[in-house]
């Protein structure tokens, strides 16, 4: 697949908007579940990590005509984001729980089990000659799209329904790039097309993501006792 420098570039832009959004997202659980705020900072280092270094490959593609093909930074995106995104996906779905007055379970151990069985049965399928990418996109759709219908399901249950829409957007536009990304011939105008989708995309989460963040912090605290109250600051 051919890169234009320009065009690597422009794929940090979606990769910052999207870690700014996850910082949000964490301080929002933080602010509701300081457990469950440590594993969804887990999982969004993660995330953006593997966003970040398929970045930087596609820079090193660009600028050495692809003679420099550093492949663990390529073929690791899955790796990083779908553990990642097993951790995000349970500290957001605790984090609802927790404001719904539900009960909430372990902090650790499920997603961490999660993710160690999905790491390992991609490495055996790796060294079996099996697909073990795709289990890792199963897993990371997943994730995602788990994530997404919570923090959608978030807003609008709490009247928040422009932060609802923008989250709306960026869960379609993830399903639209995924269509794209199975086109064969992947042009330079088509790969112009799929990131000018992924920025806005993700420029609709960070501006969704702040406002709840915002919301939450002002409308909901907790207690020494890990019972979530009215904020009284």
């Amino acid at each position: 697949m051919e890169y234009t420098l320009s065009l690597a570039l422009v794929d940090f832009l979606p990769v910052t908007f999207t870690a700014i959004g996850y910082y949000f997202l964490c301080r929002m659980i933080s602010h509701i579940n300081p457990q469950q705020g440590k594993i969804a900072s887990i999982g969004a280092t993660l995330i953006v990590a593997g966003g970040f270094f398929k970045a930087v490959w596609k820079t090193f593609m660009a600028t050495t005509g692809g003679e420099t093909n550093i492949v663990w930074m390529d073929e690791g995106l899955f790796v990083w984001m779908a553990p990642g995104y097993i951790l995000l996906a349970w500290s957001v779905w605790q984090a609802v729980r927790e404001v719904r007055r539900k009960k909430t379970f372990h902090a650790w151990f499920l997603p961490v089990i999660l993710s160690v069985l999905t790491l390992g049965y991609a490495y055996y399928l790796y060294t079996t000659g099996g697909s073990w990418n795709l289990i890792l996109l199963i897993v990371l759709v997943l994730g995602s799209t788990t994530t997404s219908i919570l923090l959608i399901a978030f807003a609008f249950r709490e009247n928040l329904k422009s932060m609802g829409i923008l989250f709306i957007i960026n869960l379609i536009c993830v399903f639209i790039l995924s269509g794209l990304a199975r086109i064969p011939e992947q042009t330079i105008m088509l790969q112009w097309i799929e990131e000018s989708i992924n920025t806005v995309s993700w420029f609709c989460f960070l501006i969704a993501m702040k406002k709840m963040y915002e919301y939450t912090r002002i409308n909901f605290g907790v207690d020494p006792a890990q019972n979530l109250q009215p904020a009284t600051a």
